[in-house]
């Protein structure tokens, strides 16, 4: 009997403990501490990101991939490409491969900074490109698949509260930006110049030469479709928390 009640007072002070000194985090106790609790949410976070391909039911998280863009334009008239180019009916793959390399936490200034790397995003879909390439005509419209290796992103959160009736605030994640560097790309533009293989693969073969001024052009697009992606993320992964366990009162 002394046994029993010996363990069941261990067990409601290790509740306590946790109560007191720890955030509880989707199954992981995080300490309060700023860089302990870093540590914590970036492995709490790895183990949750490579679920959202297919959805997290339990946790009303609808499948993340393939992630669509919407239609956008692109103008490019540096060098000796100039060419008004746009997209549709885009698709990305990817997102959910992505590692939570370290996380930063500004209880202070209610905010946290993630930085993430991302093997590879593969993009598809249509487009409709026109221009002029060394004064020569260019054109082209049909299907466009492309690659982005070796991303390395910054992900920027600021934070808030939820007012509850009867509950402590909840942390919320009031904005979400995305910033990235992409360390390689390619490109493949079907139907380039009405079909005319030689001038398709000629065109190709330029644009993935110098694939960084168009990976440029296309990075704006592609963080929008990443914070899509990571927002309900933020939303549920920081819902679970109270803000007082991460917040400080300014």
């Amino acid at each position: 009997m002394w046994k029993i009640i010996w363990l069941f007072s261990g067990v409601s002070s290790v509740f306590a403990a946790i109560d007191t000194g720890f955030v509880n985090f989707g199954g992981f106790a995080c300490p309060r501490e700023e860089k302990a609790l870093g540590r914590c949410l970036r492995d709490a976070l790895n183990a949750y990101i490579p679920k959202l391909a297919t959805g997290v039911p339990e946790y009303g998280v609808p499948a993340c991939e393939p992630l669509v863009v919407g239609a956008l334009s692109v103008q490019q008239a540096a060098g000796p490409l100039a060419v008004t180019s746009s997209y549709t009916d885009v698709t990305v793959r990817g997102p959910s491969t992505m590692r939570v390399k370290d996380v930063q936490v500004d209880s202070k200034q209610h905010k946290i900074v993630s930085e993430l790397y991302i093997p590879e995003l593969r993009v598809k879909g249509n487009y409709k490109l026109s221009g002029q390439l060394l004064m020569l005509p260019i054109e082209g419209e049909g299907q466009f698949s492309g690659k982005y290796a070796d991303i390395d992103a910054v992900v920027s959160i600021a934070l808030g509260r939820a007012p509850r009736r009867r509950a402590p605030d909840a942390l919320t994640c009031e904005s979400l930006a995305v910033k990235f560097h992409i360390g390689q790309a390619e490109l493949q533009l079907d139907n380039l110049f009405g079909g005319d293989g030689e001038l398709g693969n000629a065109m190709n073969k330029f644009l993935n030469e110098n694939w960084q001024k168009l990976a440029e052009e296309l990075q704006a697009p592609l963080e929008e479709a990443l914070r899509d992606f990571l927002k309900p993320l933020a939303d549920h992964a920081f819902g679970m928390l109270r803000a007082d366990d991460v917040l400080d009162r300014l």
